[in-house]
């Protein structure tokens, strides 16, 4: 499916002005509009409400390209505790929003991951589990938690650009997400560096490739890396989940109850540097019964 998939063409002329939300599908039109000089993303920003953390932090980097512009989205508290958390001085403490309905928080990739002194990172992580745990029982949530942590180790290893790489919770009683962001050089450059995929030169395949279990542009190295989104799967099991991997010109996207790679679908998007992982997830049938 190519840049601008037919089933999305007339998102911004009406239904996107019927729905305030900062979504993907929203961020997709609306970035392929502005690259074919077919709209003013001002007039279309300007009314949206920010409420989910993948499509926000893929804002942030479409932004980064000059794909979309930065200063045309009117921020809400949760925009303003992101961009609390990018402010120098602030960015290693991480920044949080708490309301009636929902925990929020943010903090920048920009630790040193060989210092034993972690203590800002490991309380961003304790307060993602708590916020997961309004929605979803203990364990599920310890492994989504230990997820969003491998996820994030791998910005230090692999984006080379870790010190503005941007990780974000939302937890509610109805479903939990979180997403990580980097503006680096992207799952296709990343896996080329290894002489196990240096004939790989489509982005949507490097995706799939860098998902499925075994494989790594470290794995020459050492055979046991490549199984950092295996716990992501796990602990996906029996909920319902909507994931979101976006790098180069393509996003991998998977929904539906307990989600894998079987059901995932690839589509072309505006160019976008870096890597983006985002994840939902609400309580499938077993969760509840349970």
């Amino acid at each position: 499916m190519g840049v601008g998939a037919s089933r999305r063409e007339g998102y911004l002329g009406t239904e996107g002005f019927l729905t305030s939300d900062l979504t993907f599908d929203f961020l997709d039109d609306l970035a392929l509009a502005t690259a074919r000089r077919r709209t003013d993303p001002y007039a279309h920003l300007k009314a949206r409400r920010i409420e989910r953390i993948g499509p926000l932090l893929e804002f942030v980097s479409l932004s980064k390209a000059q794909a979309l512009p930065f200063d045309a989205l009117q921020f809400c508290e949760v925009g303003d505790t992101m961009l609390a958390a990018c402010n120098t001085g602030q960015s290693s403490l991480g920044s949080y929003f708490e309301a009636k309905n929902a925990q929020v928080g943010f903090i920048v990739t920009n630790r040193d991951p060989y210092m034993d002194d972690q203590h800002y990172w490991t309380a961003f992580c304790r307060k993602a589990q708590e916020a997961a745990e309004l929605s979803l029982p203990k364990p599920v949530a310890q492994g989504l938690i230990g997820a969003m942590r491998e996820i994030e180790e791998n910005v230090h290893i692999h984006s080379e650009r870790a010190y503005d790489g941007i990780v974000g919770y939302r937890g509610t009683v109805d479903d939990f997400e979180f997403a990580v962001v980097d503006s680096g050089v992207g799952i296709l450059k990343s896996l080329q560096r290894s002489p196990d995929y240096q004939s790989l030169t489509d982005t949507g395949t490097a995706i799939k490739t860098a998902l499925t279990d075994g494989e790594s542009s470290l794995r020459y190295r050492n055979t046991g890396r490549g199984y950092g989104f295996h716990d992501l799967f796990v602990g996906l099991a029996n909920l319902n989940g909507e994931l979101r991997f976006r790098s180069g010109d393509h996003a991998l996207t998977i929904d539906g109850v307990s989600p894998s790679l079987v059901t995932a679908r690839l589509c072309q998007k505006v160019e976008m540097p870096g890597f983006l992982v985002s994840i939902l997830s609400r309580a499938g049938p077993a969760q509840i019964l349970s």
